[in-house]
């Protein structure tokens, strides 16, 4: 199951199933008060690729990515293939852009072409290329990851996974009503993230949180409560025993 919340799809037919694997123990209670027999369910994490669990030579990807040395890396995802939320996500962005100082920013639009011109256009007018750095689609999330300090993204749970297993703090935005918006809720209240709301006004968020590096190092320590780094083999190695 690959988010942080169990939905009642996924036990359709539960008695066919051999297995079931979760993101974390609360998941597998909410399993067995479903009826599901708790020999078959197994709190190991979501799996993800194992090279988000290298250690990359720090320098050697600023460098690549024609970064500075020093500064703080934020990344933005702000994509999704079907554009989801845009307004509010340049929005988002431009506040990061405009307001904040002393960060470098890393924004991924994916395959969303329109997304990624919206970014441009928003770093020009600000005047800050040298500070951000817009990609379209790109293999080298792994990466990116090992180089930031902060991640602002919608909470699929996948891309929280691994963030989770890179330790990093994430600014939630644009959940989808149902499994990710109960992510959301989840990995703040875990202290894991701050989820920037539609009531919200980002500029104060995003000064609140980068006036605080105790609040932010608290948010990365925190992600060892739900990160699960070896929940890939350790999936395989069940099933190989079983």
């Amino acid at each position: 199951m690959t988010d942080f919340a169990p939905h009642g799809q996924w036990l359709v037919g539960n008695d066919f199933i051999d297995y079931f694997f979760v993101a974390h123990d609360n998941m597998r209670d909410s399993l067995i008060s479903e009826g599901i027999d708790s020999s078959k369910i197994f709190a190991t994490g979501i799996p993800i690729s194992d090279r988000f669990l290298i250690n990359y030579d720090h320098h050697e990807i600023l460098e690549n990515f024609g970064l500075k040395d020093g500064l703080k890396n934020v990344l933005f995802f702000g994509g999704g293939e079907f554009g989801l939320g845009k307004a509010r996500t340049v929005e988002i962005f431009e506040s990061l852009v405009r307001y904040i100082d002393n960060i470098q920013i890393v924004a991924v639009a994916g395959k969303n072409e329109r997304m990624r011109s919206h970014f441009i256009d928003v770093v020009e007018r600000n005047h800050k290329q040298d500070n951000v750095k817009v990609l379209g689609f790109t293999n080298q999330v792994p990466e990116l990851m090992s180089i930031s300090d902060l991640v602002i993204t919608k909470p699929g749970g996948l891309t929280t996974s691994e963030s989770l297993a890179c330790n990093l703090p994430m600014v939630i935005i644009n959940p989808l009503p149902g499994q990710e918006e109960e992510n959301a809720t989840l990995l703040e209240s875990k202290g894991i993230a701050v989820w920037l709301k539609k009531e919200d006004e980002p500029r104060v968020v995003f000064e609140n949180l980068f006036a605080n590096p105790e609040k932010l190092e608290l948010m990365k320590k925190n992600t060892n409560l739900l990160g699960r780094k070896s929940a890939s083999e350790d999936i395989c190695k069940i099933l190989v025993v079983k």
